[in-house]
């Protein structure tokens, strides 16, 4: 892999966001200027178009995801809260909620402090939140718990959408198992390889990412350790 790569994918996603931004701050201003007086079927090419936009930042982002991942060095830890990340993550997915119809609640629990780079622990959140709302049903609830298991703490993402099959509930994050995954439904492909970057942010991060179920209802867990390495 060329020395530079992470560097340059990088700076690529840069410029990506900056015409993405004002398309999406220009959209933002046609709604609020254009609210009441236009017909229900351009509201809602606007709202389509709003949310596209939230959905390729989101893309654009999982760009320097895969550029560190292959990087030979990773950020250090500091310490995080985890019920600060899991709001940080909320507030920044709530358009992208409001659009998907669904909502996102976090329920009540006490966080805990993690050891873990905390940029690519919130995109590892970023990415679990985009796949629960991609395939919540619409009018549905993503939850987002906090959870304390030993020597480690985390985020739990739940939703009642497809629950990926235990026998591809590893492959599910590695780059073999993208493309199989964008054939089956239930594996949940995520836009912009989702969980395969949600589970190397975390592996940047310090943290560890796996997906299975729990109440009937699929999960993400996202696991960082209580303690400095």
């Amino acid at each position: 892999m060329p020395e530079h790569l992470p560097e340059l994918m990088a700076i690529l996603a840069h410029d990506m966001r900056n015409p993405l931004s004002a398309l999406l701050t220009n959209i933002h201003f046609v709604q609020s200027v254009a609210r009441g007086s236009t017909p229900d079927d351009v509201d809602e090419a606007l709202s389509d178009s709003a949310l596209s936009c939230t959905i390729l930042s989101q893309v654009i982002g999982n760009l320097e995801v895969l550029g560190r991942a292959f990087g030979p060095t990773h950020p250090a830890p500091t310490p995080l809260g985890t019920r600060e990340a899991a709001g940080q993550a909320v507030a920044r997915a709530s358009a992208h909620a409001s659009l998907a119809g669904v909502e996102l609640v976090i329920l009540p629990g006490a966080g805990a402090t993690v050891h873990v780079e905390p940029v690519f622990f919130g995109r590892a959140l970023d990415n679990a939140l985009a796949n629960s709302l991609q395939y919540s049903p619409a009018r549905g609830k993503v939850t987002i718990e906090l959870a304390t298991k030993g020597d480690r703490s985390g985020v739990w993402v739940s939703d009642s959408g497809p629950i990926v099959p235990p026998d591809f509930r590893e492959r599910v994050l590695t780059v073999e198992g993208q493309s199989e995954a964008k054939r089956r439904y239930e594996a949940r492909y995520g836009r912009g390889l989702g969980l395969y970057c949600a589970a190397q942010s975390a592996r940047i991060a310090g943290a560890e990412l796996t997906v299975g179920e729990g109440d009937g209802r699929f999960r993400i867990e996202l696991w960082g350790p209580l303690t400095a390495p």
